[in-house]
């Protein structure tokens, strides 16, 4: 439809004179009836002409306002995106899509509409490396630029439709790229904002940023300054400073967030590692003092650790040791209380229960005295009722006692308790041994290695190896596997000069002696857990203890033979260990061995 002789550019004029709204011209320009098909009509940019004269002469009578109102601003503003595409529209197209976002701004658009209209919300991927996501950042820019006394956060539209941990991905990989850079940061700065503005408790932020997911690892990323965790404790510290009365710790976040058994059960692993250790020893200080400072009773944290809930013996021994150490700082702030508590705790526990609460007390120099005392008056009752060692070994919590149990002085009465059962029971003969191998059995050689470093258990701890190595020999145990059972496969090249490398030879000695039909000859133990490249780096290591210069030589002559009988090609033999120091030496006899055998005089 083009311009009729009715209506001319003249025409045009006198309407402007007279003032006639562009509502009315677009409708004598018969503009309404041709649709999305707007711009494609001449006439049509006729009437933006003079809906641009008029509304310099009347203010609010724009082009965009009349086209809105035809259209709404969803239609509008896919029409003009749509004309913008074609080089014959582009540039009033470009001209209206400015009128439409000053329109935007003057009737204060809400961010949500235009993030819609925008269609970032259908976006995949990083939105923040979109440039719709831009456009739309920009005009939340303008927005709080022409009324800063009100202003909106990105923010809040993203956090409609993303959670926390979701944006917080998209800002740390969009810092790492200049270009939106700074729109990362001024979005991570919106959520310190916000949060602050609505009082967002600092565990529930937490929980929101998706820490909960990794409380394995919280602890560690407490630690890492680039971590989520990181920008946690920035915002626990902000809400601290804008709301004092409302002050929090760390420990009381994580304990609001996972509860008590989880927060210890996670720094107690934390502690595993040398590297969160110290953080997580000083959350565990602030744990004790948490519950001080709120009035915990010694019952009340037994409940809390769910402690109530482990009958006849306490299964989870790190929240037992957690409960105790509390019971060692409340008796530090209530000295006068502790004859009554531990009175308490000998009434309420009996047997194994107790005896695990005191063998964990006795660690602590403030309660040491007491928890012996009590321990010992109970001990005797136990052992009049003549029950099996092995069953009174366990009532006594010794399968708790960990490494240092040979040192331990219970263990030495428990030997004498076995001792004495014997005597009074010659039909029913019990062995001190089984009980401690079934509950140390993966930890044999450190309570033997524990005991060998103190002067005053070198006897009970050769005793034990003693004990196992009769254990092992009993069951017919192959010395490769014996080899591994001492952890020598672990010690790597220092096997040879390492202390159980002697027990194990006594061993392979003890086996070949009453089993010769599975003899087994020292080099062959050896070689079932080490390559030939680890043993000749053993061999380098031992030659420098002159304790272990003759098995040297004797078992690199062993090895020499190995491959004489396997007659290893000499060139494999260099590519694979030549660069050993030893090798060359051994490498040049084998070969005159192998010359020797293959070309007899």
């Amino acid at each position: 439809m083009f311009l009729t002789s009715k209506v001319t550019p003249e025409k045009l004029e006198n309407w402007l004179k007279q003032g006639k709204s562009a509502d009315v011209v677009f409708e004598r320009l018969h503009l309404h009836a041709v649709g999305r098909r707007l711009f494609n009509e001449p006439q049509f940019n006729a009437w933006v002409q003079y809906a641009d004269e008029l509304s310099v002469k009347i203010p609010g009578m724009s082009a965009i306002s009349t086209l809105t109102r035809q259209y709404g601003d969803e239609v509008l503003f896919r029409m003009i995106e749509t004309a913008k595409k074609s080089s014959d529209t582009e540039s009033l197209a470009t001209k209206l899509e400015t009128q439409q976002m000053q329109h935007w701004l003057r009737s204060r658009k809400d961010p949500d509409e235009v993030f819609h209209l925008f269609e970032v919300d259908n976006l995949w991927g990083n939105i923040l490396k979109k440039t719709e996501f831009t456009a739309w950042s920009k005009y939340v820019d303008n927005l709080n630029t022409n009324y800063p006394e009100e202003p909106m956060w990105m923010y809040a539209t993203l956090s409609k439709r993303y959670d926390d941990e979701v944006l917080f991905k998209m800002i740390k990989e969009a810092k790492l790229v200049e270009e939106y850079k700074t729109i990362a940061i001024k979005l991570e700065d919106e959520w310190f904002q916000v949060g602050l503005q609505r009082r967002k408790i600092p565990y529930k932020a937490l929980i929101d940023l998706g820490l909960g997911k990794s409380r394995n690892t919280l602890v560690g990323q407490l630690m890492d300054e680039k971590s989520l965790a990181n920008i946690w404790v920035k915002y626990l510290q902000a809400f601290n400073m804008r709301y004092p009365d409302q002050k929090t710790t760390t420990i009381q976040s994580l304990t609001n967030s996972f509860g008590d058994v989880d927060v210890t059960t996670m720094l107690h692993t934390a502690k595993m590692d040398i590297w969160t250790r110290n953080l997580a020893s000083q959350l565990e200080v602030a744990q004790v003092k948490m519950w001080l400072d709120s009035g915990k009773t010694t019952d009340d944290v037994f409940k809390l650790l769910k402690l109530d809930k482990q009958a006849i013996s306490f299964q989870n021994k790190v929240l037992l040791n957690t409960w105790i150490s509390y019971i060692n700082a409340f008796i530090k702030e209530n000295p006068n209380k502790k004859i009554t508590l531990f009175s308490a705790l000998e009434i309420r526990f009996k047997d194994r229960q107790l005896n695990e609460i005191l063998n964990v007390a006795k660690k602590f120099p403030g309660m040491e005295s007491i928890a012996t005392k009590i321990q010992t008056v109970n001990i005797q009752p136990l052992f009049a009722r003549n029950e099996s060692p092995r069953h009174v070994f366990t009532l006594l919590g010794l399968n708790d006692e960990g490494d240092h149990i040979l040192s331990s002085p219970l263990f030495q009465t428990w030997m004498k308790y076995v001792e004495d059962f014997n005597k009074l029971n010659p039909k029913k003969q019990e062995s001190w041994f089984d009980p401690l191998r079934i509950e140390y059995e993966y930890g044999g050689t450190r309570i033997v290695e524990m005991a060998l470093q103190n002067p005053s258990t070198v006897q009970i701890g050769k005793k034990v190896e003693r004990e196992w190595l009769n254990f092992w020999l009993d069951r017919e145990k192959l010395p490769k596997d014996v080899f591994n059972f001492l952890e020598l496969d672990k010690a790597g090249e220092k096997a040879l000069t390492d202390r159980k490398f002697n027990a194990w030879i006594k061993y392979l000695d003890l086996f070949n002696e009453r089993f010769p039909g599975s003899k087994t000859t020292m080099i062959d133990g050896l070689r079932a857990s080490n390559n030939d490249l680890v043993l000749l780096r053993m061999f380098d290591t031992a030659k420098t203890d002159p304790s272990t210069e003759k098995v040297v030589a004797y078992l690199e002559n062993e090895l020499v033979h190995k491959w004489l009988v396997e007659k290893v090609p000499p060139t494999l033999l260099y590519n694979k260990v030549g660069h050993i120091k030893s090798s060359g030496e051994m490498i040049e006899r084998y070969i005159k061995k192998l010359a020797a055998t293959e070309h007899p005089n």
